[in-house]
């Protein structure tokens, strides 16, 4: 059939293989071999196991299957049978997964259970027993769903109809003799495409053992000739003994920046046939490059036949060559749009061209050198400043094997460039001569400050996971701090210049502990703070081989990447029945706490360990840590009576302030810690269906005068999620948040930059004490439904100018931004608190709540006293958890006062 009479769809496209070269091999493995024939029977005995399930052709399928093979059959068959189909990758979180089922519209879900087993002889009389299943391909379009790598926010869903994947497919495949590898699994998005355009082209797709060590044996006696990797994947395959023996095949490159020097190392110890290359999941392959061209430096290469790229200013205007701008793409087989979002899909595809975000140039030959994200770009002194720029020079050095460039907030320059970077094996750190060495070649675009982790956050296409490569930078600042100050406490560090510790907390110099000279005593304060602050424990003979600070940083954050998938709902929930026995293995929570534990040599540092940890778990952790001790398990029998009677009273009140809030079973949440400083607390359903509750805590707190679990327990998991900002300065914001930034404005804008924020369809806040003056900004700047100040107050009337700072910044927020219902809440007893509430009011045409004791004094803290009397669920249901419509938030300039314990709320006398 000539290649312009080609079945235009997936399957027809299979069976027209299996029709006309019926033994050629579609899936080769280590244990077996399908033919094309085969392949198309075994997709026809799956599509009947879907129709005895009841899936059928306007069904939505999500597919759960770690299995590559039975992912692939799986995806075939649906396509098939002309249901909508979508990966749900099985390495991801259960909230994860059911976050994308739900956007996805799934409607069922599969799983290897369902998957007919391919070295089973059950299906090949299929085509004799089933008459409903034919080699007919569906009347309509098939829609397949793919996530894109979401690096600085959430992925987003890219539909294809299975035509579009028949037309990229010759741009990535080149012919049906290609024996295709791809090390990396099904689950993932530009590997399922792969898998489907070998199909499409006729090709074979080979999957191999996980076993890295099998590599070369197992491409050897397979007879592939494409193997496709990322840039992160290209270095492992350096470190594989015998690589080289893989020197006839084809090895292309993708997913991320290959550096130069990356490129020059895996022609010269593997293969002289190499491609980078570049694509989007909305277009397919792009561009790559010629494995003879050895000018192309950076790029990747020039677009592929049927491709037209052009650069355009942010006008979409035309650009020349060399000039940098956006990467506009038209060809065969674009996408149909983003599942959900219309408005981007509308600004993303616009007169048959697609707008990738991608910046980059065109040189005189119309190799396409790509600069970077247009989201990634920031602005330092006027200048645009281009990460991947900056990470292929930094890239250049020796020592160097991975690198990310971020910025740091300035209020005189902007955005300051600052890097972290990944040393090479046995390197010694030398960071003057990094930054030398890279200010040669960037100039003053050179990042100002580096920092030395294990390995650069990357998402499972290899790709930089920008947002938590912020996450690791504003971590590395404050832990830098926290050095400081625990060695400071521990006077380890009076022997050194003041200069010397300021350049080191700036990231400028580093301090070995040689200078410093610790004692045992400093030592174990140094590590008690690590690990209560940042869930990190530094054993006594892997702090022995560190040489310096930034390697005590080094090693604080790299176990926090690792042990972020610990941390889900499983490892917390508690059956009604449950007893943990000897051969349980204690839940994170558990360990967490009986390391902490160990470090405790009175009781007084055993109180100040549980303090810390009330600002971190959840109402289900503390379940956990009751069961556990309740078994005798959570303590060890040896531990002397004094710490089994504190932890005692510790749980028991926290279990008590729970209960107070009406119900029996701990609310279901998870916490995420955006950074030191914010936590974010999830529960159950999407954001786009709950409010937000962002909340300030006191002076020097990380809490609202009560435990988060607390909170949370008075909480609805399903309807709220909750966002803490603790304030570790004592100056009550006036000196901003560590990683936020200096002051309240600072603080604000870095609030409404987490991606976080755009996911929620309702936000409210609630500040305490100090507290209450950023909760009503940044309420406005975000446009809550409500922002409620508890305690909210001056400084004292020595400190005028501070006042009118407070008023300004206040009476600025209200003009930039709008807050339908703003609540001052005070203790009727406390004079300055009430002051504070009437000024505000004013500004925002707000409402005031005083809060009166019938049997006491309030005082200023006015939480902590309703927690201790038993009183704050009635309070929170009248004030943060109130419905809209409550008369008392519906009511403009309300003056009423709330009185307990009868909760009776009367006009203000």
């Amino acid at each position: 059939m000539p290649a312009k009479c080609l079945p235009k769809s997936l399957i027809g496209r299979l069976f027209y293989h299996a029709e006309t070269n019926p033994d050629h091999d579609a899936i080769v493995t280590p244990m077996f071999t399908l033919s094309y024939a085969k392949l198309a029977q075994l997709v026809r005995a799956q599509v009947k196991e879907y129709y005895n399930t009841g899936i059928l052709g306007d069904s939505v399928i999500g597919i759960k299957c770690a299995d590559d093979t039975q992912h692939l059959v799986l995806c075939l068959a649906a396509t098939h049978l002309g249901a909508t189909s979508c990966t749900v990758p099985s390495y991801e979180t259960e909230l994860a997964q059911n976050a994308l089922m739900n956007r996805c519209g799934t409607t069922h879900v599969v799983d290897a259970d369902i998957a007919v087993n391919p070295m089973s002889q059950n299906f090949d009389n299929v085509d004799n027993s089933t008459d409903s299943v034919s080699t007919e391909t569906p009347a309509r379009e098939v829609r397949l769903l793919f996530s894109t790598s979401g690096t600085t926010g959430e992925p987003k869903l890219v539909a294809h109809h299975d035509s579009d994947l028949v037309a990229q497919a010759h741009r990535h495949v080149e012919s049906k003799q290609e024996r295709f590898v791809c090390l990396a699994s099904m689950e993932q998005n530009f590997v399922k495409r792969h898998r489907l355009y070998c199909v499409a082209v006729g090709a074979t797709n080979i999957f191999l053992d996980a076993e890295q060590q099998l590599l070369v044996t197992q491409c050897q006696s397979l007879k592939v000739n494409v193997v496709h990797v990322s840039a992160f994947q290209a270095q492992e395959l350096l470190a594989i003994p015998d690589i080289s023996m893989l020197s006839n095949i084809r090895l292309k490159l993708g997913g991320s920046h290959i550096p130069l020097a990356l490129r020059q190392q895996l022609r010269n110890d593997i293969t002289h046939n190499l491609q980078a290359g570049y694509g989007t999941t909305e277009t397919g392959a792009i561009a790559f490059t010629d494995p003879d061209d050895f000018n192309a430096g950076e790029s990747v290469g020039q677009a592929l036949p049927g491709i037209e790229i052009r650069t355009v200013t942010p006008e979409r205007e035309p650009l020349g060559i060399g000039e940098r701008g956006e990467l506009a793409i038209r060809c065969d087989g674009m996408f149909r749009g983003y599942l959900g979002k219309t408005s981007l899909t509308t600004a993303q595809l616009e007169g048959g061209w697609f707008y990738t975000g991608d910046i980059g140039y065109l040189d005189k030959l119309q190799r396409i050198h790509l600069c970077g994200r247009s989201d990634d770009m920031f602005v330092f002194n006027s200048m645009n400043i281009y990460p991947q720029d900056i990470e292929s020079q930094i890239c250049q050095h020796p020592d160097i094997i991975d690198a990310a460039v971020l910025s740091k907030t300035s209020s005189v320059h902007g955005n300051i460039p600052v890097a972290l970077v990944v040393l090479a094996k046995d390197a010694k750190p030398d960071l003057p001569a990094l930054k030398k060495f890279v200010r040669e070649r960037a100039g003053v675009r050179s990042p100002r400050q580096f920092t030395i982790v294990d390995e650069i956050p990357r998402n499972a296409t290899g790709k930089i996971s920008r947002s938590d490569v912020m996450s690791l930078s504003a971590e590395s600042d404050q832990i830098r701090s926290s050095i400081v100050q625990a060695l400071s406490d521990a006077h380890a560090l009076d022997n050194l210049k003041p200069s010397l510790i300021a350049d080191f907390v700036n990231g400028d110099k580093d301090i070995t502990l040689c200078d410093i000279g610790m004692s045992s005593l400093a030592r174990m304060e140094l590590l008690v703070v690590l690990e209560m602050d940042y869930d990190v424990v530094i054993m006594p003979h892997e702090f022995a081989r560190l040489t310096t600070l930034d390697d005590i940083i080094s090693c604080v954050l790299t176990p926090q990447l690792q042990d972020k998938p610990k941390q889900n709902a499983s490892t917390v929930v508690r059956d009604k029945n449950f007893a943990p026995t000897q051969i349980d293995t204690p839940p994170y929570v558990v360990r967490y706490f009986q390391r902490l534990k160990r470090y405790c040599i009175t009781v007084a540092q055993l109180n100040k360990a549980l303090i810390t940890l009330e600002k971190r778990i959840t109402p289900m952790e503390v379940e956990c840590l009751c069961d556990w001790h309740l078994s005798g398990q959570l303590l060890p029998p040896s531990a002397a009576e004094k710490f089994q009677k504190a932890f005692t009273h510790w749980i028991q009140n926290m279990k008590r302030m729970m209960l107070d809030s009406g119900k029996q079973q701990p609310e279901s949440f998870i916490l995420h810690r955006i950074s030191p400083n914010v936590s974010h607390f999830v529960g159950l359903g999407l954001p786009a269906d709950k409010t937000l509750l962002v909340c300030f805590s006191a002076r020097g707190g990380s809490c609202l005068m009560m435990p988060n679990a607390v909170l949370m327990q008075h909480m609805d998991c399903a309807r709220y999620d909750l966002l803490i900002i603790s304030e570790p300065l004592r100056e009550g914001y006036r000196l901003g948040v560590p990683a936020l930034g200096k002051n309240v404005t600072e603080v604000t804008e870095s609030i409404a930059r987490l991606d976080l924020i755009g996911d929620y369809s309702r936000i409210r806040t609630l500040g305490c004490s100090a507290g209450g003056y950023p909760a009503i900004i940044v309420g406005h700047i975000l446009g809550a439904e409500m922002a409620i100040s508890v305690g909210g107050r001056f400084p004292t009337e020595r400190y005028p100018l501070r006042i009118l700072n407070m008023v300004y910044t206040t009476w600025r927020a209200i003009r930039k931004g709008n807050c339908s219902h703003v609540l001052m809440s005070y203790a009727i007893d406390k004079t300055r608190d009430r002051s504070y509430s009437r000024v505000i009011a004013g500004l925002c045409n707000g409402g005031m709540i005083a809060v009166e004791f019938t049997n006491g004094k309030v005082g200023h803290r006015i939480l902590d006293r309703l927690v201790e009397r038993g009183e704050l669920a009635p309070y929170l249901a009248r004030t943060i958890f109130a419905e809209i419509n409550d008369e008392l938030i519906v009511a403009e300039r309300a003056n009423v006062t709330m009185s307990f314990p009868t909760t009776q709320i009367r006009p203000y006398n």
